[in-house]
């Protein structure tokens, strides 16, 4: 699975303040969706489907 380095993680933020200038709760939720598009962007169906249901193990969802 693909890692954001700082400069991807900050160009997302910028994006989201952006988006969303007074609202911090939408820039987190923005933020979040925006960082699992990008981190799950080039995988398969079943690759995908691993990765949410490894959130929700860390999650204890």
């Amino acid at each position: 699975m693909k890692k954001l380095t700082e400069e991807e993680k900050n160009r997302l933020w910028e994006e989201v303040k952006e988006d969303f200038p007074d609202d911090d709760m939408m820039q987190e939720i923005h933020y979040v969706r925006l960082m699992h598009h990008y981190l799950t962007k080039n995988l398969s169906q079943e690759e995908r489907f691993q990765f949410y249901s490894n959130l929700r193990k860390i999650q204890n969802i």
